[in-house]
């Protein structure tokens, strides 16, 4: 192992251990944030939609907010690593949603399903913290993707 690559592993471990925090956190607050007055609020505005709109607002509210909590993560991460640049913040996002929109939209098929707790609390935050630890890896400045050596 060359000295560059001994040198990054912290690095990277910092960033494994912000997201599985970050995302645990979220885990263990997100029943306190959905039953939130505001939120609640902002859930109800949709009843009044037509049939199509009122079906697609409140998984779009969700998607949403989880994409915002993650991204506030993302910022507070690329701050304290010294790599805060907008750059790297909105590829982060776009990382996000391109991870979250899909995993949620599969989870609300999921929903049904008779699973164990343990499948349902994994295949709900293993993507979060799969969307937040891939958009740090690429909004950190300096990172270049994987390519053959």
């Amino acid at each position: 192992m060359s000295e560059n690559n001994q040198l990054r592993l912290p690095s990277h471990w910092s960033e494994v251990a912000f997201a599985v925090a970050w995302v645990g956190g979220l885990s263990v607050y997100w029943i306190h944030i959905k039953m939130n007055v505001c939120f609640q609020a902002l859930l109800r505005l949709g009843i009044g939609l037509g049939f199509p709109a009122s079906l697609i607002y409140v998984p779009v509210i969700y998607i949403a907010t989880i994409a915002t909590i993650l991204w506030i993560g993302l910022g507070i991460y690329l701050t304290i690593a010294g790599g805060f640049r907008l750059r790297g913040l909105l590829r982060g996002l776009l990382v996000i949603w391109l991870v979250i929109v899909p995993s949620l939209t599969a989870g609300i098929f999921l929903n049904g399903l008779p699973l164990p707790h343990a499948v349902v609390y994994i295949t709900t935050w293993l993507p979060l913290f799969l969307a937040l630890w891939l958009s740090i890896w690429v909004g950190l400045p300096g990172r270049r993707p994987l390519r053959g050596r």
